[in-house]
């Protein structure tokens, strides 16, 4: 068993005995009598014997589905009928089965559902995903990953990817439909669900991977042979995940995305600079560079009424002015719904037949503006130099001794020699400097960093810093006193981690307005927040404790006068939180419907984030919620700015201030220009 599986096996035993506990709490009277105890307390027996080693034929991912099917049905108790019917008798039998120590979850085939935990969520997650009759655990099989569009789950995706025909008015009334495989690819097809509606983006990123991670834990997957295709919405995501992480894939395959917001309806209006750089980093086109790691081909149809072909068009441009290889198919009479061409005849196999993964590949190329995202093959970019914007490593292997290394806003990276086709002992060169001659490090990893070495000018001219490059020391600034890739902002990246959402108790008449902000917040308030799956824990100030803190980035609501942790910090923030006011570079601002919404390090905490939702009153903490999707580290704003909730930006309404803080995490020196 690899060290990935077994991480993630023993993060399933740890999350799996939470949930069972959870599961009793939150639910006690589920269905038990005196003589018939209820599928909870079965489930918690059934895990204690695989725990002990009493019993070891079922695996944690069986339990962790069970826990996630009997969620479900709680969850769905008196609302549909045949699904509860038929989810009962289906983890009856699996129960069952498992108390006679056999394990009806790892040996079936065909469409199923499977279940896990996210960090994103109190409740179990499930993913659909299809098995072939002919899978044998000993032989290594191919996996396509598949994203769903808007107004789909995974249930229905995976379904009309296998040849059921639903029509899109019937999409939600089939989220728990039952459905059976009418194609049958010879691959394992795994559809998550990405936390609902939320484009795939932060989280949604991070689900996939936390999916793929979990389908290898319980199948034999060739590592190999793992391919990423989605539509619509789906598309957008194997956009920007195929290529942010595109070493991992075969092969990428959207259909129908969008691959710049900066060109794109939804994000129409006037950007302030701030908005212009956020877009930017979240869009799949800053990471063209990355798809030499891997296998692109896209597809979109010249009459799209939803995302405009020039989406594909400007991609594929971009790509051919950095000459990476590439396929676009363009479809003269193709509308939006594309999801056919990979499907109907299975011409997905053909790709699946055809591509690998690239192995040890003698050139690299690694883009990204994200500290989640910042490995590509055999190169790790560890630090930027500017946050605000994404670093560029391009390496090369020169006859198996020489490793050439061209950058772009990088402060830090590192070389991992033992994935990379080198012999010792070997020579690295950064941007024409020799940087390193020696034998393979110990540790199979060489980290070199860039100094800022001053250069003169001439007759008072403005002094230049030019990158010298040198082996980094593992020295590192005390944590939270510099950006770092890892904690960085903007807003949006606190999106990657798992949270606790703080209201204020102080104020007894707040405590309403400040709670419905906390649980807004705890469902994803940057997000498409009616249809997410996101369910961060919410608690009052008086619960918090260190072990919180040091787990989990922190969300604060309130000011200091209503919240007891804001009332102890306020003043050690870079937007002074105060009891009635903020404060900005020594000005303080108040009156009706002021806030602000910001990220920063956590004072008690600095390895860790802390996000403050703050205002004169909690009416304007609440109002916050209405902010758009793409901030960047700080927003600062009065009942104007959000009168109404914004989509991706602000447009046209006029905030206090935004931007983003300085690399030392303080305010800049004057308010940024709109």
């Amino acid at each position: 068993m690899n060290a990935c599986r077994r991480r993630v096996l023993l993060a399933a035993v740890l999350v799996v005995g939470f949930f069972c506990v959870a599961a009793r709490g939150q639910l006690s009277d589920a269905g038990s009598t005196k003589d018939k105890p209820s599928f909870e307390d079965r489930l918690e027996v059934l895990y204690e014997a695989v725990r002990g080693g009493r019993n070891d034929e079922v695996t944690f991912g069986s339990l962790a589905t069970l826990n996630a099917y009997i969620h479900d049905l709680r969850l769905v108790k008196n609302k549909d009928e045949r699904y509860e019917n038929r989810m009962a008798a289906r983890i009856s039998d699996i129960l069952d089965a498992g108390e006679d120590k056999r394990d009806l979850l790892a040996k079936e085939r065909g469409f199923l559902w499977r279940g896990y935990s996210s960090r994103y969520s109190q409740r179990p997650q499930m993913y659909s995903i299809y098995v072939p009759d002919d899978y044998d655990p000993e032989v290594p099989i191919p996996l396509i990953v598949t994203l769903h569009g808007g107004s789909s789950n995974h249930n229905v995706w995976l379904a009309i990817n296998l040849g059921n025909k639903i029509s899109v008015a019937d999409y939600w009334g089939s989220f728990r439909s039952e459905y059976r495989a009418k194609r049958h690819p010879n691959a394992i097809v795994a559809a998550p669900d990405g936390l609902g509606q939320i484009r795939w983006r932060w989280s949604g990123e991070q689900d996939v991977l936390d999916v793929i991670d979990d389908v290898s834990a319980n199948y034999n997957i060739n590592a190999d042979k793992v391919f990423l295709t989605g539509l619509s919405n789906g598309g957008i995501g194997a956009y920007t995940i195929g290529l942010k992480h595109s070493s991992r894939f075969a092969a990428v395959l959207p259909v129908a995305g969008v691959t710049d917001w900066l060109n794109h309806h939804e994000a129409d209006g006037r950007w302030r600079s701030c908005e212009r750089n956020v877009l930017r980093n979240e869009s799949a086109i800053t990471y063209a560079a990355n798809a030499a790691n891997t296998h692109l081909r896209f597809y979109h149809g010249l009459n799209d009424p939803g995302f405009d072909v020039e989406q594909a068009r400007s991609l594929a441009e971009k790509l051919e002015r950095l000459a990476i290889p590439f396929k676009y198919h363009e479809f003269k009479y193709g509308g939006h719904d594309l999801g056919y061409v990979l499907w109907r005849k299975l011409l997905i196999m053909r790709y699946v037949r055809k591509y690998s993964r690239q192995v040890a590949s003698p050139s690299i190329k690694l883009v990204t503006a994200s500290g989640h995202a910042n490995r590509q093959g055999w190169l790790a970019l560890n630090n930027r130099l500017d946050h605000t914007r994404p670093g560029y490593l391009d390496a090369d292997v020169i006859d198996d001794g020489l490793i050439r290394v061209r950058t772009n806003n990088v402060q830090r990276f590192s070389i991992l020699t033992t994935e990379a086709p080198i012999a010792s002992p070997f020579s690295v060169q950064v941007d024409g400097q020799t940087v390193y001659s020696g034998p393979v490090p110990q540790d199979n990893r060489l980290t070199l960093r860039a100094s800022l070495a001053p250069v003169e000018g001439m007759d008072g001219e403005k002094v230049v810093a030019q990158p010298m490059w040198e082996q980094w020391d593992g020295s590192l600034a005390p944590a939270g006193t510099t950006k770092t890739d890892t904690l960085s902002g903007p807003i949006g990246d606190a999106n990657y981690e798992k949270q606790i959402h703080v209201y204020g108790t102080l104020v007894e008449d707040d405590v309403v307005a400040l709670k419905k902000a906390a649980y807004l917040g705890a469902r994803g308030w940057m997000m498409a927040r009616d249809y997410t799956e996101i369910r961060h824990q919410v608690i009052p100030d008086s619960r918090l404790t260190w072990e919180m803190m040091r787990d989990n980035a922190i969300v604060l609501y309130g000011n200091g006068s209503n919240n007891s942790v804001l009332q102890e910090i306020g003043d050690r923030l870079p937007i002074v939180v105060g009891p009635k006011h903020l404060e900005l570079r020594g000005r303080k601002i108040s009156g009706w419907g002021v806030g602000a919404r910001f990220i920063c390090p956590n004072p008690l905490m600095p390895g860790r984030y802390l996000v403050v939702a703050t205002g004169t009153s909690a009416e304007a903490v609440e109002s916050g919620g209405r902010l758009p999707i793409y901030l960047a580290d700080y927003m600062v704003y009065n009942h104007q700015t959000v009168r109404r909730k914004a989509f991706m930006i602000l447009g046209g309404r006029k905030e206090i201030e935004t931007g983003y803080f300085t690399e030392d995490w303080k305010l800049p020196d004057k308010r940024p220009d709109r």
